[in-house]
C-alpha cells in the first residue's frame, strides 16, 4: 500500500517539518499552509488522504474549514493536531466528523493516529484517554 498523502494546516511554519519528522516514512506530506482559506483550496488541488487540522489559525479558524470541507466532502479524513486539551474543544472535533484529536506536544503518536484512521478507526491521543476517559465515547463514535 502506498504511504497516505498528509496536508497540514497550521500557522506555525516551524510544524511542517516537525511534521514529516514525526511521520518519517509512515506518510507523505503534500502540502503544507497556513490558513483556513488556503486549506479550502489546497484540498481541493491536492485531495490528500489525511488532513492534519490545527484549530487556532487566522482567516478561518479548524473548526469552521472542517465545517466547509465535511460538507462538500463528508469522507474527508481530519485530524486536528492542536496544542487545545480542554475536553469542549475535543467533543466539537468529533462532532463536527474529525476522526482524530492530537495534541501537538503527542505529536509522536501521528503514525499511529493516521494508521487508525487510514484503517476507518478514531484516535485520541494518549494523553487525553487517560485525562478524560468521558471523551472514549467521542473518539469511538458511539
Amino acid at each position: 500500500m502506498n504511504e497516505p498523502r498528509i496536508l497540514l494546516a497550521d500557522d506555525h511554519p516551524e510544524m511542517g517539518a516537525a511534521v514529516e519528522r514525526e511521520l518519517g516514512e509512515a506518510a507523505l506530506v503534500v502540502g503544507v499552509v497556513h490558513d483556513g482559506d488556503a486549506l479550502l483550496k489546497a484540498a481541493e488541488e491536492l485531495n490528500p488522504d489525511v488532513i492534519l487540522l490545527d484549530i487556532s489559525m487566522p482567516r478561518m479558524n479548524g473548526f469552521e474549514a472542517a465545517r466547509l470541507l465535511l460538507a462538500a466532502t463528508p469522507e474527508r479524513r481530519i485530524i486536528f493536531l492542536t496544542m487545545h486539551d480542554h475536553p469542549l474543544y475535543i467533543a466539537e472535533a468529533f462532532l463536527l466528523g474529525g476522526r482524530g484529536y492530537v495534541l501537538k506536544r503527542s505529536a509522536q503518536e501521528l503514525p499511529e493516529a493516521i494508521g487508525h484512521i487510514m484503517q476507518g478507526k478514531r484516535f485520541l491521543s494518549s494523553t487525553l484517554r487517560e485525562a478524560h476517559p468521558e471523551l472514549l465515547s467521542a473518539a469511538s463514535g458511539n
